[in-house]
């Protein structure tokens, strides 16, 4: 889908402008009104709402997804205050990171509501319309899910909006989290239904084994082991056009994270980026390595930003000898008078071929095979049903690592979350797994006393608080507690 990159910037800058539902006004529908004709525009449709993905996953996602947690700190000297707020877990309701990620999930519903609200009357190709049809289902439960567990309840919007009158009218009342799961079960349940039960070549396209993972995830963090354990063994039994097996662990774990990591057998979803074309990279680099006067590590000698670098926690979780860390993370810097400075950064999605530290061209992997077995293993674990201890060496043993035996059960859900923090470092998953699993406060506390910091973080704090930016277009909207 990289070619049609730069249809997707254009069709998403004039086409669907709103930031969000609450931000409709009259002229926002009138270039649609002549579109959604054909099969053609359905599909640039669908490319802008792939689109909003990348501002989201560019770095404001993993400040709440990273930052937030013992795998990742703050290198610079003067900081912003709304960066800090992730640091520390402090929360405000005016901190802008966490507004613009909520703006951005509801832009992403509102594309995909437009489009699911007008293709049934359209006249094209069944097979490719269900195929489009499913592909937004997935968006739209995405955006839900990384809603639901960052802000609690949400409000639930499903339909298109086609005028400010009917904005007004819609209740825009957050709807309690229980709500908003069923309808993500929902969306991704029918989606299922309509996507090609084939694992397509190209991975940044939603396929039925991202609704799938998508699905034993929501089942996962709704302690719903049984339905959790049925969408994994149906991921890992999928099959591509060929029918051969649509997903496989890559020899080379490195090959995941540099140039030219798209589409690998073991990834199941994955955020496309493209350098070179207006805009369209990433900027991992910019913010994943330190500030560092003389670093040789870009091309020009660029100076990074230094906004989200690995602690010392997270480089000393590694075990002696795993293969991963060297590939994940470093702590020697060279420079350009030949030497070496220690500095701790992340080499994870970097492309170190740029001349714009904001215009890496490496996708973003969402879902991989790797996390699948790792989320098998705990649900096994939970379950206690034979075999965990298989797929979370699987995982090991491409690290390179001796493989652990099952042990007592509470000890190997210890053992399965440390696997988890080394291999997924830095791919957004840290926060979510220390919560879902009641970990955070804990890990978190023995984390800020460990840099000598008398901070703590209070259970309103599990939650974001709703963005002040939203209430102040809906003094309706109420506030989570606490904030």
């Amino acid at each position: 889908m990289k070619k049609n990159i730069f249809f997707i910037v254009t069709l998403s800058a004039t086409l669907l402008s709103c930031e969000s539902f609450l931000d409709l006004a009259p002229e926002n529908q009138i270039n649609t009104q002549s579109f959604y004709r054909n099969q053609n525009d359905f599909q640039a449709a669908l490319y802008g709402a792939y689109a909003s993905l990348q501002g989201i996953h560019d770095i404001s996602f993993l400040y709440m997804s990273e930052m937030t947690t013992d795998n990742a700190e703050i290198q610079l000297s003067n900081p912003t205050a709304q960066e800090l707020e992730f640091d520390q877990i402090n929360f405000t309701p005016t901190n802008g990171y966490a507004g613009s990620c909520w703006s951005s999930f509801y832009t992403l519903i509102a594309r995909t509501n437009t489009i699911l609200g007008r293709i049934e009357n359209a006249s094209f190709d069944e097979t490719a319309k269900k195929s489009i049809q499913g592909q937004c289902l997935f968006l739209r439960a995405y955006a839900y899910f990384n809603l639901v567990r960052l802000f609690g309840d949400v409000t639930l919007v499903t339909i298109e909006f086609t005028s400010p009158n009917q904005i007004v009218a819609y209740d825009k009342s957050r709807k309690p989290v229980a709500d908003v799961y069923a309808q993500i079960i929902t969306d991704l349940t029918q989606a299922e239904s309509l996507l090609p039960q084939h694992v397509p070549d190209n991975r940044g396209m939603a396929s039925v084994g991202a609704v799938k993972t998508l699905l034993a995830k929501v089942y996962l963090t709704r302690k719903d082991y049984l339905n959790a354990a049925t969408q994994l063994e149906e991921v890992m039994a999928l099959k591509n056009a060929n029918n051969s097996t649509a997903y496989t662990l890559s020899d080379n774990y490195g090959e995941l994270f540099s140039e030219g990591n798209e589409n690998k057998t073991e990834s199941i979803f994955e955020i496309e980026y493209l350098s070179g074309n207006l805009g369209e990279g990433n900027s991992y680099a910019s913010n994943f390595y330190p500030l560092v006067q003389g670093m040789a590590v870009f091309k020009g000698n660029l100076l990074a930003g230094g906004r989200c670098v690995p602690t010392q926690s997270l480089m000393d979780a590694y075990e002696p000898g795993d293969k991963r860390k060297d590939v994940s993370v470093g702590d020697q810097l060279p420079l350009t008078n030949g030497t070496f400075v220690t500095s701790t950064y992340c080499r994870k999605f970097i492309d170190y071929s740029i001349t714009i530290l904001t215009d890496g061209g490496v996708n973003f992997t969402v879902y991989r095979l790797a996390d699948i077995y790792l989320m098998y293993a705990e649900v096994l674990n939970e379950l206690d049903r034979a075999g965990a201890e298989t797929y979370l060496n699987h995982v090991r043993e491409r690290a390179g690592l001796v493989p652990v035996a099952k042990t007592d059960k509470d000890d190997f859900r210890e053992i399965i979350a440390r696997e988890r923090r080394v291999e997924l470092a830095y791919e957004g998953h840290r926060w979510y797994d220390l919560v879902r699993t009641g970990k955070l406060q804990s890990v978190m506390k023995e984390h800020f006393e460990s840099q000598g910091l008398n901070f703590s973080v209070e259970n309103h704090e599990l939650l974001l608080p709703v963005p002040q930016s939203e209430r102040d277009k809906d003094p309706n909207l109420s506030q989570n507690p606490g904030y």
